[in-house]
């Protein structure tokens, strides 16, 4: 861990030892005479954990979640978090390689989060004695909750460490995005714990057979969100070819935005909204180009309705953020844009938008180095306008994301998108 940044490795080191306090403290409540459900529970975890799917907004998938529920529901807390933290370690390893400090730190988080949600359970008086409702699927649904919530920590300290992402805003989104699939995981879940207690403990063998359609379901999910990149492309690439004079001018409005939402620190799942938005901003000006070539005195006019037609067109994406930024990138922070929106009413998003699209018009101007670097024309012109047409905070992040990274300014319509420099 030397090479990880100080403070990193005082967090990674704090999570593992807390969960290594947690067994040090108890280890006579351990169920050591239930071994062999033990040793099954965690073959059956490590398996689960041994074929992540990876997620395109960054971590993996696994169906690990619903083992873990059947744990914490017959097992008590301290096997919950050995065992948990044993599989996990092991599936990891196993899938990707032989990391020592993440390895341990990726079992201790998981055996916290499940000793936690198993505290909740027994607190919330779960029970399969008498399974039902207030027995078994609210405590459950309860620990499922608390599980999701401590593991969601564990990540956003891990990436606002790492990563240096916002710890706050990632662990909301963390817990919003999976909330539901872990909700509906709970009553499959449930009905594991009652057949492996009313049964036979070896019942649970039959998740493996549903192993196959989870990864079936996951991939299912991967392969949509691929689409629905391949279909953002396609705007894109309608775009340049509605103006070729302007080629790779969404994408590299998108580069600085994205650059510049970083450095905002903005949460990954607004980044991503910034990112879309920015690769559609124009797509209300296809089959405007004889307008811009046009003296008619209304062409200022008409020209005003293409970010209404792009937000039209925009609301066919499942994201109300990008259709914010379609349609407010032309408003200025003084309140003298399109609309007539001022200051904090702009979204984010469309602040962003609107500095990176007007920094990249200069840049295709002649404003900036051969380097690649903010020429002073440019810092001064853009300094100049904030408070008025920008947002000064937004402006201060594009300048420092800009000096962190020249290649944001080169005129490149290949430059790559700005996932593939995470």
């Amino acid at each position: 861990m030397e090479r990880l940044p100080l403070g990193f490795q005082f967090y990674i080191l704090a999570v593992i030892a807390v969960a290594s306090g947690a067994l040090w403290i108890s280890p006579a409540a351990i169920s050591w005479d239930r071994w062999p459900e033990m040793l099954m529970f965690t073959a059956l975890i490590t398996m689960a954990a041994m074929y992540p799917i990876p997620n395109p907004r960054g971590g993996y998938f696994t169906s690990t979640p619903m083992l873990f529920y059947v744990l914490l529901c017959v097992h008590n807390p301290q096997t919950a978090l050995l065992v948990s933290s044993v599989g996990s370690s092991l599936g990891a390893v196993i899938s990707r390689g032989w990391v020592p400090w993440r390895m341990i730190f990726t079992g201790a988080q998981w055996g916290l989060s499940v000793g936690l949600a198993a505290v909740m359970f027994h607190l919330s008086a779960g029970s399969l004695k008498d399974p039902g409702v207030l027995s078994l699927l609210v405590p459950l649904t309860l620990a499922s909750f608390v599980m999701q919530v401590s593991n969601n920590l564990f990540v956003s300290g891990f990436h606002s460490w790492f990563r240096k992402t916002p710890f706050w805003g990632s662990w909301v989104v963390g817990v919003k995005d999976s909330l539901w699939s872990n909700f509906l995981s709970v009553p499959t879940a449930a009905l594991l714990a009652m057949f492996f207690v009313s049964v036979h403990p070896l019942t649970l063998l039959l998740f493996i057979a549903s192993f196959p359609a989870q990864r079936w379901a996951t991939e299912l999910y991967v392969q949509h969100r691929r689409i629905f990149g391949q279909a953002i492309e396609s705007l894109v690439v309608a775009i340049d070819a509605n103006f070729p004079q302007g080629k790779g001018h969404s994408r590299r409005v998108a580069n600085m935005a994205v650059a510049t939402a970083r450095q905002l620190g903005l949460a990954d799942s607004v980044v991503d909204g910034v990112e879309i938005g920015a690769l559609v901003h124009d797509v209300g000006m296809i089959g405007l180009e004889e307008l811009v070539e046009s003296d008619d005195r209304d062409v200022a006019a008409r020209l005003l309705e293409h970010v209404r037609i792009g937000a039209e067109v925009a609301g066919e994406i499942p994201r109300r953020d990008v259709v914010e930024i379609v349609l407010y990138h032309h408003e200025n922070f003084d309140g003298t844009g399109y609309m007539g929106l001022r200051g904090s009413q702009i979204p984010v998003g469309a602040r962003i938008v609107a500095l990176a699209e007007a920094v990249e018009s200069m840049i295709r101007a002649g404003l900036s180095s051969s380097e690649g670097n903010l020429d002073n024309a440019v810092i001064k012109q853009i300094r100049d306008g904030a408070g008025k047409l920008f947002d000064p905070r937004v402006v201060d992040a594009l300048i420092e994301a800009a000096r962190d990274d020249p290649a944001l300014l080169r005129l490149s319509s290949d430059s790559p998108p700005p996932s593939a420099r995470r």
